[in-house]
């Protein structure tokens, strides 16, 4: 057992397997979601369930109940406590969570508990659903996965923008979502280490050496990601998830949720949706010759994607018009104008979009997290020829200026 000051006077403990039901059985407002009064802590079965980088996830069930524990702990877990890092990431998740549950209850997991002295929260279990990437992994088709997901981009992501707040409230939430431990890390491993010699970084031994230097080198490139790292750090456009990707997505035939958003903060439209698009494009290089239908249908995920999100923003934005009628747009032909200035907008958060999608895919393949589409290849050699794939289209698509999602489609099929 671990203890460590928090604001130093509030002891938090770090929770195992055993801790956990000690924990449930002193805290009665989770303990009655699971037992009844006269039951044991002993019936509970608790298990460490999570992969990823940052935090302890539980599943923790009695009889037909569950529900799933999330804690942060004071390192980055997949170092060590070598690698300290603060917990208040766990506060930015617990309120971008009840944010996005308010604008879209039905894309993300119901919230039970939080406690920010333990920097843990409480959330259905989600039992009957499975991790995007997984799934996608085994060639899973999900038939409303693009309605779902451009509806969660559009609506989290306008109605936490200027269009619709007011100044003091937009301005309170980019003060409320500092988060600069984790904005950090973006900065580092998106933006930095991948286009520089790092320790950090690292490579598919079958991967040409030659490759890699040829983006590390271009001045364009590296020019265009400088200005994507300056866009994330300094336009705080609207409240972002910060780390929409497919293994922050899970779902089965009719649901989709988004988890973990532990990295939110107000920053550019285009990153949430880059991100989210550039996984999409990786996992469709990662396909075999032979495997048409699904790269076909990868292909309609990116469209319908990017082309629901675009519509659905739009809308919002002349919906909401409508109802404000600002001064600005209020002479006769206001809203016709105000409908041509929502198409430039859209086209500006496309062009980010493609510029933060090529840096996922930059980082993905020569930096420190990767993909299991990609990494996942047994075949090095097979795996290093998709990585090649994935780094010529990004210079591409980080050098080039596209007028539509179908010409970076276009693009792909090229390569």
């Amino acid at each position: 057992m671990y203890l460590y000051n928090f604001k130093g006077d509030i002891m938090y403990k770090v929770l195992n397997n055993d801790l956990i039901k000690e924990y449930i059985d002193e805290t009665p407002d989770i303990r009655a979601l699971l037992l009844s009064d006269d039951e044991s802590i002993d019936k509970l079965d608790v298990s460490e369930i999570g992969d990823g980088n940052l935090n302890f996830v539980y599943n923790i069930k009695c009889d037909k109940k569950s529900l799933i524990l999330k804690q942060a702990v004071p390192f980055l877990r997949c170092v060590g406590e070598e690698y300290p890092l603060s917990r208040i990431r766990m506060v930015f998740e617990i309120e971008a969570l009840k944010i996005e549950k308010e604008i879209c209850p039905q894309y993300v997991p119901k919230i039970y508990y939080d406690s920010v002295d333990m920097s843990l929260v409480v959330m259905q279990n989600l039992d009957s659903h499975k991790i995007l990437r997984g799934e996608m992994i085994n060639r899973e088709v999900f038939p409303f996965l693009s309605e779902h997901i451009s509806t969660f981009l559009a609506d989290t992501l306008f109605y936490t923008t200027d269009f619709y707040l007011s100044s003091a409230q937009k301005k309170e939430g980019v003060k409320k979502f500092i988060n600069k431990e984790l904005c950090k890390i973006t900065e580092d491993f998106i933006f930095t280490h991948p286009y520089e010699d790092n320790e950090t970084n690292e490579c598919n031994p079958k991967l040409d050496i030659s490759v890699v230097k040829k983006f590390r080198e271009n001045r364009d490139v590296k020019t265009a990601v400088a200005k994507m790292r300056y866009k994330f750090m300094t336009d705080a456009q609207a409240l972002l998830h910060g780390d929409l990707h497919t293994g922050s997505i899970m779902l089965n035939k009719d649901e989709t949720y988004v988890i973990d958003p532990e990295f939110a903060f107000y920053g550019p439209i285009g990153f949430d949706v880059g991100i989210y698009l550039a996984n999409l494009v990786m996992s469709y290089f990662s396909l075999k010759e032979d495997e048409n239908f699904y790269k076909d249908y990868v292909l309609a995920m990116i469209k319908d994607t990017w082309e629901m999100f675009a519509s659905k923003f739009k809308t919002n934005m002349v919906e909401n018009e409508k109802k404000r009628k600002s001064l600005q747009w209020s002479y006769p032909d206001g809203l016709e104008h105000f409908g041509h200035y929502a198409d430039s907008f859209v086209k500006d958060v496309f062009d980010d979009s493609v510029g933060f999608m090529a840096c996922e895919m930059f980082r993905r393949t020569v930096g420190l997290a990767k993909v299991a589409d990609v990494a996942g290849i047994e075949d090095l050699e097979r795996r290093a020829e998709v990585e090649i794939k994935v780094l010529e289209s990004a210079i591409k698509f980080i050098t080039f200026n596209y007028n539509s999602i179908d010409e970076v489609i276009e693009e792909m099929q090229k390569i």
